[in-house]
């Protein structure tokens, strides 16, 4: 899909002489209520030669306050701004496309790395050369800190399977860390795969992509805190379809969408398109087919009973025009 261009930006801070050993990139929008933490934990953090790339996607909150006294006191920091929110793909892809380190990490303005998790992450990839990616343990806390689960993630070993083994565990295990809550990758890597697609789900799609193309190094340590509460982005999965793409591309004007059908045939695409054996291409395709099109065939009805109501609504109501903006 083409991405709706950008807006003009605020003044950035002085770019680095020396390239970073890792760079951070974090996309918001409206984050004001735990940003603060997010950032304060990366400015904690033992390793010290990095960047963070704020990227403000049209916040309306106190969001640009909080960014702006951190790259006040600490040059590390970048802010960047629009004036309008050019959605999710388009906010996480800015600030990859600014990443000056060889290694990069997302992390979501909710969210909180506890010490030593970029130099461990780093460190692994190092260790690993053959890694695209390294992932440290994931706590589960809610809005006010306290813990309320963990990710099914102990043990998790990617470097001695093939492409469509990987593909396998990541689904069946739900190791969605590796790309939203997280995972360190190779820059370079990254860049080539285009990012984050702008679609619903795109990071799952990404995630057997990259799965497919090189290993990737768990750090067993739980050194990445999450957070859960009402005004995350994933909460739009249960609600109206065209919500759901518009998060991803608001350029989206069709009167139709169908976000968990696209992603189910996304990741047979990543899987039966990728530079791997014939053979093993199809194992990888049979992989998403038990482990995502199976486990989730829910979803695809519900698809098209929010888009008949949508229509009913539109007709009976004048609630819905294709032109709606």
């Amino acid at each position: 899909m083409v991405e709706p261009s950008s807006t003009p930006e605020s003044p950035q801070a002085p770019v680095q002489r020396r390239t970073p050993k890792l760079s951070v990139g974090v996309p918001v929008y409206n984050g004001a209520r735990f940003l603060e933490r997010s950032l304060q934990a990366l400015a904690d953090q033992d390793l010290t030669d990095i960047e963070v790339i704020i990227s403000d996607n049209g916040s309306t909150d106190a969001t640009a306050d909080i960014a702006r006294d951190f790259t006040r006191t600490d040059p590390r920091f970048r802010y960047l701004h629009s004036q309008r929110n050019n959605g999710v793909s388009w906010n996480f892809n800015r600030v990859l496309s600014l990443a000056q380190a060889p290694y990069f990490m997302w992390n979501a303005a909710d969210d909180v790395v506890r010490s030593g998790h970029l130099s461990r992450c780093r460190q692994a990839l190092i260790d690993n050369p053959d890694a695209s990616i390294a992932f440290s343990r994931v706590v589960l806390v809610d809005a006010h800190d306290e813990m309320v689960g963990e990710m099914d993630d102990l043990g998790l070993d990617f470097t001695v399977l093939s492409p469509s083994e990987r593909v396998e565990l990541f689904l069946r295990r739900h190791v969605y860390q590796v790309i939203g809550f997280g995972g360190v990758f190779r820059t370079p890597m990254l860049q080539m795969m285009g990012g984050l697609p702008s679609f619903y789900g795109g990071d799952i799609a990404l995630g057997v992509a990259m799965a497919m193309r090189q290993p990737w190094v768990q750090v067993p340590e739980q050194l990445y805190v999450s957070r859960r509460h009402d005004a995350q982005t994933n909460k739009v999965q249960g609600g109206d379809v065209i919500d759901q793409m518009r998060t991803y591309y608001p350029a989206w004007s069709r009167p139709v969408a169908f976000p968990q059908w696209y992603l189910n045939h996304r990741l047979f695409v990543e899987a039966l398109t990728a530079p791997a054996p014939v053979a093993e291409r199809g194992r990888a395709a049979r992989a998403v087919l038990s482990e995502w099109t199976v486990p989730n065939w829910r979803f695809f009805p519900f698809d098209v009973k929010r888009n008949l109501v949508r229509a009913f609504r539109g007709r009976y109501t004048g609630a819905y025009s294709p032109q709606e903006p």
